[in-house]
């Protein structure tokens, strides 16, 4: 009897042991992290597009954008729809003197006189000898304020102020005036007649730029002077963080607002005048030329259509 006890006794023992041991195993395995099952199928992670693939899927938006608005409405520069046209007869007023000149007046000036090149601009000055206006011949071949070629146009809507940089370098081809338009040395487009021509010149791209930004809410002007040495028009954005100078016929892609330079460290921009679709400003003053919010720029006319 004692040694039926004693063998049970030593069997549960064991068996408790054995109990304990497969535990203590069966709990290290679930903690030890499993090897590489060649056949084991993992679910693949989130593909997260790359920075090319972006970028041509932006392109191809922009794309099919600009294609939407050439389809929409008039597709020809020389018969904008109504909301677009240049003014019939706009008049420049000098916010300095009570001088005031309207357009028809500039054309049959222009037409009348022998000793005058049609489409040569000329200035304005009031009756104080302050200059406080200045036209361009337009495609209509009649003098328009350089005011009056920002008519409010927006090909359409995007959501960053560095997209309609973008999309008119996709849609805007360099041609100077004269390989354009034959016989004429210098004919100025509006924003809707540049966008649907597809090519212009500085003062295009820059007037096609900034009417883009001012419906967006900016405080964009087209401004012209000159560029090492040579005459030529750019865009200067204000903001409170500073004034940007967006260079309209560069190529260069952007994509954020960050990189476009600030006016002050831009190299040899020269401002003579610059304008948005209702003021026109001067400076004499040619020492300060990264500074476009300064004393010595005067807010010289007003125009109005």
């Amino acid at each position: 009897m004692k040694k039926a006890v004693s063998n049970f006794l030593i069997f549960s023992i064991a068996l408790a042991c054995f109990i304990a041991s497969s535990l203590i195993k069966h709990t290290t395995e679930e903690q030890q992290p499993r090897p590489p099952d060649p056949f084991r199928t993992e679910p693949a992670p989130p593909q997260v597009p790359r920075t090319a693939e972006r970028k041509d899927e932006l392109n191809t938006f922009f794309a099919s954008e600009i294609e939407r608005t050439l389809s929409d409405g008039p597709t020809s520069p020389n018969a904008p729809a109504a909301s677009y046209a240049l003014p019939a007869n706009a008049t420049a007023v000098s916010l300095q003197a009570k001088t005031k000149i309207s357009e028809k007046d500039v054309t049959s000036h222009a037409k009348s006189s022998k000793k005058l090149k049609n489409d040569k601009g000329f200035f304005f000055l009031d009756s104080k000898k302050q200059k406080f206006a200045a036209t361009k011949l337009g495609i209509d071949r009649n003098h328009h304020f350089l005011n009056s070629f920002l008519v409010g146009y927006s090909p359409f809507t995007v959501s960053e102020i560095w997209m309609p940089h973008q999309v008119l370098n996709m849609r805007l081809k360099y041609q100077l005036d004269k390989d354009q338009f034959a016989g004429f040395e210098e004919i100025w487009l509006s924003s809707y007649q540049a966008f649907k021509a597809g090519r212009g010149d500085c003062e295009d791209h820059s007037i096609a730029l900034a009417d883009w930004l001012i419906e967006m809410g900016e405080d964009a002007r087209v401004v012209t002077g000159t560029h090492d040495g040579g005459g030529h028009a750019w865009v200067v954005v204000i903001r409170d963080s500073g004034t940007f100078l967006l260079e309209a016929t560069s190529k260069r892609r952007r994509r954020l607002w960050s990189s476009y330079p600030l006016a002050a460290l831009a190299k040899g921009y020269v401002p003579k005048s610059m304008f948005n679709r209702d003021y026109y400003w001067t400076t004499e003053d040619l020492s300060k030329p990264g500074d476009y919010t300064g004393k010595h720029w005067q807010k010289a006319g007003r125009v109005l259509r």
